[in-house]
């Protein structure tokens, strides 16, 4: 009577683990995990729990040129820069070089401009550091880019106020002007980029145009 009774008991539970497991089977079927009273789809949990491993990838694009003469590439509002990020990473990078205490930086739709502190301020440094924080933003924005420097704490908060300025500013043309002026005017830039550029990637043509 007593084995009887056990073998009950053991087949019951065996039955009730079948079910727990078909139960199981059958939401991963139907495309989702029961968590919490919850139903978890099981691609976004993939992409919930794996979505940092994406930063692991190297980014690749392959872009062919059209057949058609003079027909250009089709850039969307997708392939704008994000003038926000890409001036983080260069204020990031920036305080990374030697003798660079603090850095602001603003990222328009065609320059750069960079007011940082430094530790030192004898004139070999303020060049040497001038060229290095330069060029770090260079190799960060697209080749045609300009970019200015300045390490004259007066001119940090015109490069702050511009920066909470945004491109329909009534004076925004002006204030940029002026204050890259004064910037090349009281501060080292650095070493020229090139033969044919100046010491801001400005180009011969490029200041004709910005002297208007």
């Amino acid at each position: 009577m007593k084995t009887a009774r056990v073998a009950s008991i053991v087949l019951s539970v065996m039955i009730l683990g079948a079910c727990a497991a078909n139960e199981r089977q059958t939401a991963k079927d139907d495309g989702v995990y029961k968590e919490s009273g919850n139903t978890i789809n099981r691609d976004d949990r993939h992409d919930l729990y794996n979505r940092s491993n994406n930063n692991q990838n190297y980014g690749f694009v392959r872009e062919v040129k059209s057949p058609v003469p003079d027909e250009t590439a089709d850039f969307g509002r997708g392939d704008a820069l994000d003038r926000e990020k890409t001036a983080s990473i260069i204020s990031k990078m920036t305080v990374a070089l030697p003798n660079v205490l603090d850095s602001s930086v603003v990222v328009t739709d065609a320059e750069v401009l960079i007011s940082y502190k430094l530790s030192e301020t004898d004139n070999k440094t303020r060049f040497e550091t001038a060229d290095q924080v330069k060029k770090t933003a260079m190799s960060v924005v697209p080749r045609w880019y300009h970019v200015y420097v300045t390490d004259d704490p007066a001119l940090k908060q015109n490069v702050e106020n511009i920066g909470s300025m945004d491109p329909y500013s009534s004076n925004k043309d002006n204030a940029i002007k002026d204050t890259i002026r004064m910037m090349k005017e009281s501060s080292p830039q650095g070493r020229k980029v090139s033969e044919t550029e100046n010491e801001n990637g400005e180009s011969k043509e490029d200041r004709m145009i910005n002297s208007r």
